[in-house]
């Protein structure tokens, strides 16, 4: 029998694709006007900053995830003028996308915002946390709140969802079920505008209301009935008259054939070989192990009812029993034969056609009383008399209104007696019941914030960093209409630590000094500071002395005048028969007459021999000589040092802005993309893993399936479970 059934559906298979391929080759010109690719339009892609490239359910086409919400690109002013002008011709549109949002949280999948900075004029907001899909639009400033309710798209799994937003209706399609709907009261997409707008997909108006998760084929779709677009996903009504088909009051969910599927990628689970939690997440651990105790039962108990019942089927339709080839319906732990009837509640029967229940409402007819009487178990009125004769009445008048605008209430109509004929037995007035859609019981309110969170601890452990806290617009949650909470809902402030120690380094030895004498061996010395940087704030002084002496001049002194060293050291001493002397020029960085000789000073005679950092001096004077200090974080350069004029106008400091990228200094793993952000950004640069490679950038790991996760878990330095631990 699975055999069989497992035929039967692919040949179904087989057929729904030849009918899909051929409706799609008829409406290919009209999908190239009337459907607008939203990621593409915005010129979204690998290289787009903070866009995350993935696999999605349809490998074909990209999915992202977004990182950097301020570097999403808008749509295309072109294409939004286009969009705009679509929606007012349809009196709205259809969105089709498919997601994997992140458990429990609360993001914003697509926003038109406009004309002004921070004015937005509409926008889909999943809201995990209350588990809705909130439409939220202006109309003359006034915000207006529509919420569909028990969505469940915020659970992490992959959802094919359609939103239906046209004329009165807002809808709401997972797969192939209509979860949701709701009558609009206003036409907002009459109020919308292109000029100076701007069309976002996952950019929230704030920080929190940014789309956690991954977005896939992300459509805007016009001149299509909401059939056509589910008929092209695969979707077929699962009943065929069109009594059934239509949505009543009573119906909770529009169920039709999944063609449309989700997929769950679950994590790869692997042993731990060391424990790395501390005692706080442990015990959140054991917490969280005793809630899915209680979870495992209740699954365990409703499997033992499945199992249970799948037991009394297969007793029912098994190899021996007589009805295996018949058509029976199952409801509530019972089985009916095909064509039998029942009824579920008061006022709903429902019928076994060919294996599928077929419910609707009971249509009660007039009754000829004014106060007629309920029944126990009994859905429709009726009177205590049944005697009545049209002989002397006039004919009935029109029904009045419903007595209700929403639920169930009643309708009247009379009728007048001419007396002179007859005495008119029956009633004057006939009573029926009116239902209308079901009651929106929610009431309108304006957001409140919650209480603040705790402060969070300080970003560094040494020098200047923030810490941080939030609060939530949840106390209560805005609804039917109600205003956002005003205000922000995170505060930032500094914090200081101790400051971070220094520790000290040496700058470039000075030239050496002129001799002490000209000859008979005299001693010359440099010298150099620990000033490269200097040690602060406890920081390690430099290992190793500060002067370097040297013997020079070590020849035997001529006796001449020139033995009592009347010159300046260095400079040339000139001795004559009559036992005068003369000295010569000062020697290099210094100036005088030769006897007297003072320290020239090359940083200042040459203002540019060092380079400059806001118009700061970077270079230091020696007794003689100078030296530039090492070239600015961010730069690099020679460090250049010399004594006198001609090697401090030869010799200048050149700094270049550097290139980890280009100049292979970053650490990017080997299988891992360098991307150079940019001299003034922080950081410079930034790593993506290769395709087939998965990590933090850092550290990458193979990826064999492409699901943006490693094979392996991988020890990454920061963020230790984004794209590196299953």
């Amino acid at each position: 029998m699975g055999v069989m059934l497992q035929k039967s559906g692919l040949l179904w298979l087989s057929v729904l694709i030849t009918l899909w391929g051929f409706s799609d080759a008829q409406d290919g010109e009209k999908e190239e006007e009337t459907t607008f690719d939203l990621l593409q339009i915005s010129n979204i892609n690998r290289k787009t900053i903070g866009a995350k490239l993935f696999r999605g359910p349809d490998p074909t086409i990209p999915a992202y995830r977004f990182i950097r919400f301020d570097h999403i690109p808008p749509c295309k002013p072109e294409k939004l003028k286009k969009i705009v002008k679509l929606i007012r011709q349809n009196e709205g549109f259809i969105l089709s996308a498919t997601l994997r949002q992140d458990r429990q949280s609360r993001g914003t999948i697509l926003a038109l915002e406009g004309p002004g900075i921070s004015e937005r004029q509409f926008e889909i907001i999943s809201n995990g946390r209350a588990n809705t899909l909130d439409l939220i639009y202006w109309v003359d400033g006034f915000q207006n709140v529509i919420s569909l309710e028990d969505v469940d798209l915020a659970d992490s799994q992959w959802k094919n969802v359609t939103m239906q937003i046209t004329g009165e209706n807002y809808n709401l399609y997972v797969g192939c079920d209509l979860i949701d709907s709701f009558i609009l009261e206003e036409p907002f997409y009459e109020q919308l505008k292109a000029e100076n707008s701007r069309m976002y997909v996952a950019k929230g108006s704030i920080r929190e209301n940014h789309f956690r998760g991954l977005l896939q084929n992300i459509q805007l779709i016009f001149d299509t009935s909401i059939e056509d677009v589910l008929r092209k996903k695969g979707c077929q009504r699962s009943q065929s008259t069109a009594e059934v088909n239509t949505i009543n009051e009573s119906t909770e969910i529009l169920h039709l054939s999944p063609a449309v599927t989700t997929e769950y990628v679950g994590e790869k689970s692997e042993k731990a070989e060391f424990c790395d939690r501390s005692c706080e997440e442990l015990g959140s651990m054991f917490t969280e192990l005793t809630g899915l105790r209680i979870v495992v039962n209740n699954l365990a108990d409703n499997l033992q009812k499945v199992s249970e019942e799948n037991q009394i089927m297969w007793e029912l339709i098994g190899p021996n029993k007589t009805l295996k080839n018949q058509s029976v319906c199952w409801q509530d732990g019972r089985v009916f034969a095909d064509n039998e009837s029942w009824i579920v509640d008061s006022c709903t029967k429902c019928t076994c056609q060919d294996s599928k229940i077929v419910c609707h409402q009971i249509t009660c007819p007039a009754v000829s009383c004014v106060d007629p009487s309920f029944v126990e178990g009994e859905c429709c009125p009726v009177c205590s008399h049944s005697d009545d004769s049209e002989e002397g009445w006039s004919p009935w008048s029109d029904w009045t209104k419903c007595s209700v605008t929403c639920g169930s209430g009643t309708q009247m109509r009379g009728r007048s007696c001419d007396v002179t004929r007859s005495a008119c037995t029956g009633p004057h007035i006939q009573t029926r019941m009116c239902s209308f859609k079901k009651c929106d019981h929610r009431i309108r309110q304006d957001g409140g914030w919650s209480h603040w969170s705790p402060w969070s601890s300080c970003s560094v452990t040494c020098g200047v960093g923030n810490i941080t806290r939030i609060r939530l617009c949840n106390s209560p949650i805005p609804q039917m209409g109600g205003k956002n909470c005003v205000g922000n809902g995170r505060e930032t402030e500094k914090c200081e630590k101790v400051p971070c120690p220094v520790n000290g380094q040496w700058g470039p030895w000075s030239p050496w000094s002129a001799c002490t004498v000209t000859c008979g061996g005299g001693i010359r010395e440099r010298s150099r500071l620990c000033n490269s940087p200097e040690p602060q704030y406890g920081g390690k002084p430099c290992v190793g002395d500060t002067k370097k002496h040297d013997m020079c001049n070590k020849k035997d002194c001529p006796i001449d005048g020139c033995l009592s060293n009347p010159c300046f050291p260095g400079a040339e001493c000139n001795s004559y028969p009559d036992g005068s002397w003369s000295c010569g020029p000062c020697p290099a960085g210094y100036l005088g007459n030769g006897t007297v000789c003072e320290d020239l000073d090359e940083c200042i005679a040459v203002s540019d021999v060092c380079f400059k950092v806001n118009h700061a001096h970077r270079c230091v004077n020696t007794n003689p000589g100078f030296h530039c200090l090492p070239c600015p974080p961010r730069y690099k350069g020679s460090q250049p040092y010399g004594v006198g004029l001609e090697a401090a106008r030869t010799e200048k400091q050149i700094c270049e802005p550097e290139n980890p990228c280009k100049d292979k200094t970053h650490s990017c793993h080997k299988s891992a993309e360098c991307i150079y952000l940019g001299h003034f950004s922080d950081p410079m640069y930034k790593c993506e893993c290769r395709t087939g490679y998965a990590g933090d950038g850092r550290i990458c790991g193979e990826d064999s399936d492409l699901d943006g996760w490693p094979n392996n878990n991988l020890v990454c330095a920061a963020n230790a479970t984004y794209h590196c631990v299953k």
